[in-house]
């Protein structure tokens, strides 16, 4: 078994190509959505070297597990191939994610005297090993993953005064991170947007904005796409303080959604933390229902 540090640029799709065949033949049970991966690397983690944070296991039949650290989130992300699920490796695997995670949040001064983590209700495997290795349930309400179909889709309205389309190309990225920024309290600068459109994995085509009358942008969501499992991906989705409550998310998911059914995507999945109604309530009147749901653990940081 070979254990080593992200490399370049293929190692993305690399590991994109992995979770889709182990949601193909799990179902999708206790995996993300491949396009996670890109917007966790370089978006979530966006202020640490990609080679810091992220280590692969490789064996003969290709990748046998990684482990993606958010230290400022005070998570990580652990994916084992189907074939090693519920044996020593992932018991392992997941020491080690425990173990680097807390070095990390050393190293980089990360406040807060618990780590966070995650599995999926449907995943007795994992939540069975977070437990022996102690992690308790943080009681919290579920994190709530959302699925549906996209073989009918409602007719798109736009609110008037708006429109809705693709990022244009880089000289967006100054208005973009502002419009991420006002969205959820974030501290996207010109320069640190500019490298994230350029980072492998996002499409500006499959970043969809809305613009106002007067070309101030009001909303936006990333998509992402797995081809293998023919399902779209929306993370995130924000709309501006300044032009809420006007309809404008609930149009720009369905132009999504839209869009996604053009390019032969069968499902489509959002996700939303369980004790945000105003998410919820957005995607349900989207057509979306909950489709796993993620429980939280908390683990003593020390």
């Amino acid at each position: 078994m070979r254990h080593r540090s992200y490399e370049n640029a293929s190692d993305v799709q690399l590991l994109q190509d992995f979770t889709a065949r182990a949601r193909a033949v799990t179902g999708g049970c206790g995996y993300v959505h491949p396009g996670d991966i890109p917007h966790r690397l370089f978006s979530g983690n966006r202020l640490y070297d990609p080679s810091e944070v992220l280590c692969i296991w490789e064996d003969k039949e290709g990748v046998a597990a990684w482990v993606l650290i958010g230290p400022r989130h005070r998570a990580y992300d652990a994916q084992v191939r189907p074939d090693l699920r519920g044996g020593p490796f992932e018991r392992e695997v997941l020491l080690y994610a425990d173990k680097r995670m807390a070095e990390l949040m050393r190293r980089h001064g990360i406040e807060g005297d618990q780590m966070l983590g995650d599995a999926a209700r449907c995943d007795t495997i994992r939540s069975g090993f977070l437990k022996e290795l102690g992690w308790t349930p943080d009681g919290d309400p579920p994190y709530v993953v959302n699925q549906r179909s996209l073989d009918v889709l409602p007719d798109l309205i736009i609110p008037e005064g708006y429109t809705i389309r693709p990022v244009a190309g880089l000289h967006e990225a100054t208005a973009l991170a502002a419009l991420h920024s006002a969205c959820f309290a974030t501290a996207w600068t010109p320069e640190s947007y500019r490298t994230l459109m350029q980072t492998p994995g996002y499409a500006r085509e499959r970043e969809y904005v809305v613009e106002a009358a007067d070309g101030a942008l009001a909303a936006f969501t990333e998509t992402w796409r797995d081809p293998l499992n023919r399902t779209g991906l929306l993370e995130p989705v924000g709309t501006h303080p300044d032009h809420r409550r006007r309809g404008l998310a609930k149009a720009l998911v369905l132009y999504a959604l839209h869009a996604m059914a053009d390019e032969g995507m069968e499902t489509a999945e959002v996700a939303n933390s369980g004790a945000n109604d105003a998410s919820r309530n957005l995607y349900r009147a989207c057509g979306f229902e909950p489709w796993q749901l993620l429980d939280g653990y908390v683990k003593p940081f020390a």
